[in-house]
């Protein structure tokens, strides 16, 4: 019903919730006669209702729920579409517009109300990197060694630590504010252009213990006047770029050590990602001596396997966004550069700094209490959406083939179209046949997803005229032609592997690993 439309009568008048509950009473086996007047609801409405009950909206919202967690969702346009379509398909008479080939804005407000488990929600940018490799086999692994280090170390929930570094500006996001209706554009004061950036690195315990924070400024000298109003205990830094390196984590090393206080009887798990300034041989050294566990989470999935950022750093920076603002206000001709922000983030880090956030950061992630099956198929659907399987067909000279997808049954005429069969819905719905779409009767390496499979062997030589002998081969030779390991060429039938986080090659026989999904050197 129209949103302005005022009512004449009270023909109508019930309630979907009345209606559904007149439809569960009939199904008891009560008469349609005896529900209809003692729900007072016509008799035709519920006979109609109980004959096109096909639950389509429901199966629609589940559709729409089942995208969202395949990074795909739609929006209030993609959806309208939809159901127009379906309307038209199945000769359901509506007053939709049938012009802009959608529905009205009215049978969208009634679709929500009548599915309450579906909102408009704003998406978080996601990486195809960060969905592929959030997968069944990393995770499994992660949890692997972990349950071997709690098995040999006997870790409590107070030793086991988490730690990370984070970005904060001397600009300020700005979040949603009131402004009079209908202006193109709305402004808020920020201290710059483009900020400083700073680095603070972060740690909590599974009992919600929380080490000092370090900042890393990017600076050429330390000035005190930086660390005017910081968090306690908390040390400072400067670097280049403000960024972490690998001498500064060995500063960091020592700053937790002399917090948390490990040692070889008494050692202390602390779980982080595996950048490149954390895998060293001065760290590890480092922590073999001082009684510290190094355990990395796989790369590109702290956002589901890092306890900092699930629960904590989203809400620590929405809070020293707030602390900025509240600065600007009171001091209107004044900006926020450095010498500003140890206090402004300390404001913000003790009002966040919880015990629940930390308890929960690490319940969540399935560390601790150990979990290893806090995450379900569903969650690692989206990395097999986005890495289908290869079928290697002939070695050698000859080109690889995908699976084709299986085709799909005719439809039956006599039946009515499900939302799902749509052509809008169909654009998401089979979104394994689309990463399908350069499959044929060749394929260049370049076009292969990332994932690990064995391709065609090379020519030996690399004259000009031997590589434009074969047609299937690239005319130009690029960096994808090389070894990552050894530097040479590949020669006939010999096995390659792909690296699934930075794209580059390697001889099977080079990188000596059996997992299925290869990771070179450079990126572990």
């Amino acid at each position: 019903m129209p949103r302005c439309y005022k009512r004449r009568t009270e023909k109508g008048s019930w309630s979907a919730d009345r209606l559904e509950a007149a439809i569960a009473a009939i199904k008891t086996g009560r008469s349609i006669r005896e529900v209809s007047k003692t729900f007072e609801i016509p008799r035709s409405t519920i006979q109609k209702r109980m004959k096109n009950s096909n639950n389509e909206e429901q199966e629609l919202a589940a559709h729409v729920i089942k995208l969202s967690k395949l990074f795909y969702g739609v929006s209030r346009d993609e959806i309208k579409k939809c159901a127009y379509e379906y309307a038209v398909k199945n000769n359901i008479k509506s007053p939709f517009n049938k012009e802009k080939k959608v529905a009205g804005n009215d049978w969208l407000s009634g679709f929500l109300k009548r599915n309450p488990t579906l909102s408009l929600r704003k998406p978080e940018p996601t990486s195809v990197n960060r969905i592929t490799a959030f997968n069944k086999e990393q995770v499994s692994l992660f949890f692997e060694n972990l349950d071997k280090i709690l098995t040999k170390y006997k870790c409590k929930a107070s030793r086991i630590f988490n730690t990370d570094e984070t970005g904060i500006s001397t600009v300020q996001k700005p979040g949603r504010i009131l402004a009079e209706k209908g202006l193109k554009q709305v402004g808020y004061a920020t201290s710059w252009e483009r900020g400083k950036n700073i680095t603070v690195v972060c740690a909590f315990s599974a009992t919600g213990i929380y080490v000092p924070p370090m900042f890393i400024y990017g600076r050429k000298r330390m000035n005190v006047q930086i660390q005017k109003g910081g968090p306690p205990g908390a040390s400072y830094f400067c670097s280049d770029k403000g960024w972490m390196t690998e001498e500064l984590f060995i500063q960091y090393l020592k700053h937790f050590k002399k917090f948390v206080k490990p040692t070889t009887e008494d050692p202390v798990l602390l779980i982080m990602d595996n950048h490149v300034t954390h895998c060293t041989l001065d760290a590890y050294t480092f922590c073999k001596e001082n009684g510290i566990i190094l355990l990395t989470i796989p790369p590109h999935t702290s956002h589901r396997l890092q306890p900092l950022d699930v629960t904590f750093y989203s809400p620590l920076k929405t809070a020293f966004n707030a602390e900025c603002n509240k600065y600007l206000k009171n001091h209107p001709h004044e900006k926020i550069t450095p010498f500003e922000v140890a206090e402004l983030f300390n404001n913000a880090y003790m009002r966040v700094a919880t015990l629940e956030k930390a308890t929960k950061g690490f319940q969540v992630t399935g560390i601790c209490p150990f979990n290893p099956d806090v995450f379900s198929d569903e969650d690692f659907a989206p990395a097999e959406l986005h890495m289908p399987n290869l079928d290697v067909v002939q070695m050698g000279e000859e080109t690889l083939e995908l699976q084709q997808p299986d085709s799909q049954e005719n439809l039956n005429p006599d039946k009515d179209i499900s939302i799902l069969d749509t052509d809008h819905a169909s654009d998401t719905r089979n979104m394994n046949d689309s990463s399908k779409e350069t499959t044929g009767a060749s394929l260049k390496r370049e076009n292969l997803p990332r994932v690990c499979t064995t391709v065609r062997g090379h020519k030996d030589s690399t004259s000009e005229e031997e590589w434009n002998d074969d047609e299937d081969m690239d005319k130009n030779v690029s960096g994808q032609d090389i070894c990552l390991v050894c530097g040479e060429f590949g020669k006939n039938n010999e096995l390659w592997l792909r690296c699934v986080s930075c794209g580059n090659w390697a001889h099977k026989a080079c990188s000596d690993v059996e997992q299925t999904k290869f990771i070179c050197d450079y990126c572990l």
